[in-house]
């Protein structure tokens, strides 16, 4: 595969439409390591420049981090959820790969920064639609989510992946939780 705007945006069309197939596809592929590894640190880059964007075009510039912190917090989230799906999907008998999980992981967070790119030009043009992209984009996301885990590990019922996912998140959002609390970076009692 040629690696050009008309295929980026054909597979990244073909993602939101049919996503098994744009995993399978990407899985095809059999992109190097370091080019996996690349993808995800070019979708990390890409993310925190346009949040950091759509905070300042907000108004909430004071609430924009540095930029090294927003990349290290970016980076330690999207390889959690690596670490998360790859983990969890063999733990229930996944025959997903770390590299394959990696790069599946990263392409969906690419397709996710259309979104975010949305929300962003919707803070200039259009505020109210805001809140409605950012819905439609988790709905969206955690659709594409299922697929792709279905296509990497091989599983058959979509249901039970998604019912995964959902405590797989509780799970980790407790785990944070506690971590959080632990060394005092959350706001303290009553």
């Amino acid at each position: 595969m040629e690696l050009n705007v008309a295929t980026v945006s054909a597979l990244v069309r073909l993602t939101l439409t049919r996503p098994r197939e744009a995993a399978q596809r990407l899985l095809s592929l059999n992109v190097p390591d370091d080019a996996r590894w690349l993808g995800f640190v070019i979708v990390v880059v890409l993310s925190v420049i346009l949040g950091q964007g759509a905070l300042v075009l907000s108004g909430d510039a004071e609430m924009a981090g540095s930029l090294l912190f927003m990349a290290m917090l970016q980076t330690s989230i999207l390889l959690g959820m690596v670490a998360a799906v790859q983990g969890v999907g063999r733990l229930f008998g996944g025959k997903g790969t770390f590299p394959d999980t990696l790069m599946l992981m990263a392409w969906l967070q690419f397709v996710m920064l259309v979104f975010q790119l949305l929300q962003t030009l919707s803070i200039i043009l259009a505020p109210p639609l805001f809140s409605l992209i950012a819905i439609a984009s988790v709905v969206i996301f955690m659709w594409m989510l299922t697929q792709f885990i279905l296509v990497l590990h091989g599983f058959t019922s979509a249901l039970k992946v998604f019912v995964s996912i959902i405590f797989t998140l509780f799970g980790m959002s407790m785990l944070f939780a506690i971590v959080a609390g632990m060394f005092g970076l959350v706001p303290g009692g009553v």
